[in-house]
């Protein structure tokens, strides 16, 4: 997954989510909030399944790599360097969507709730 592409999709559940409170205080109606919630989780949504469209096309790019190294000599003292360096990282990133999940049901779920404080 690219960086940019993580800080954008949190650029914008930021905004959303501030919208929602914004339009909650204006019009004293807390739904908004829960609202911008689903959109936030909408957001998270298409953040993860980016990941895992990405992670899938590294996979196969690197399937072919793997393939080539079928033919090598596997006693040699790269093989331990080149196992280490195919598999790092793929999944390092996941969290991003998986958090803005977690905050967008989150307030998606309880965000009208706050009127009451």
């Amino acid at each position: 997954m690219t960086k940019p592409f993580a800080f954008k999709a949190y650029a914008i559940a930021l905004l959303t989510l501030l919208l929602g409170m914004a339009l909650s205080l204006k019009l004293s109606d807390w739904t908004w909030l829960s609202r911008a919630g689903s959109l936030i989780v909408i957001n998270g949504i298409v953040l993860t399944s980016h990941q895992i469209i990405h992670h899938i096309q590294r996979l196969k790019q690197n399937q072919i790599h793997w393939q080539s190294q079928f033919k090598r000599d596997w006693a040699t003292g790269d093989k331990h360097h080149f196992i280490s360096d195919s598999s790092a990282g793929i999944w390092m990133d996941e969290k991003y969507g998986f958090y803005m999940l977690i905050v967008g049901t989150f307030v998606w779920g309880f965000g009208d709730l706050l009127n009451y404080f």
